[in-house]
């Protein structure tokens, strides 16, 4: 992991952000957020760029774009991809060197939130950012994998997020 100081932050959208509806693409989703995701972006954007990665299959940048709105969560992103619209998944490294250009940010001063092991944990690791695994109560761990922190609720994140910059970090948009 890299030393640098944390300036931007990742959120993967499902279940991490906004409660995903297994079977429905985003457009039928009834667009809930996850409890407490308003308050902490609303929280962390005065220190942090907040950036989505996401994995979609049916949605693009134009409708993940359209469900933050709904979700009243979109004037708190500063920038977002999709693995549809970008061509590339997670955890491929490339969706996350896209992620950041387009956040602004140099990729080794981001981390990545996720509740997926699998794509969201893994990808940040594979390009050496921090790892943080927003475990929710059914969730087993996967051998081979370790996050860099756990948290059971997204209110967790800014403490860690505090700590894990110095707390004196201020928000940046020079790259």
């Amino acid at each position: 992991m890299s030393d640098r100081p944390i300036r931007g932050v990742f959120f993967d959208v499902g279940n991490t952000l906004i409660v995903e509806e297994p079977g429905k693409h985003l457009w039928e989703m009834a667009v809930t957020p996850v409890s407490g995701a308003l308050e902490v972006l609303t929280t962390i954007r005065s220190h942090f760029r907040i950036g989505i990665i996401s994995n979609t299959v049916g949605s693009g940048d134009k409708e993940l774009t359209a469900v933050l709105e709904r979700a009243g969560l979109l004037l708190l992103i500063d920038s977002l991809v999709t693995s549809r619209d970008f061509g590339v998944a997670k955890p491929d490294p490339g969706i996350y060197v896209e992620g950041a250009r387009r956040l602004g940010v140099p990729l080794p001063e981001t981390c990545m939130v996720g509740d997926r092991l699998d794509t969201d944990i893994v990808g940040a690791l594979r390009v050496g950012i921090p790892a943080i695994w927003l475990r929710h109560q059914d969730a087993g761990l996967l051998p081979d994998i370790v996050p860099t922190h756990i948290i059971r609720s997204l209110d967790e994140l800014p403490g860690w997020l505090a700590a894990a910059s110095g707390s004196a970090t201020t928000r940046s948009t020079d790259p």
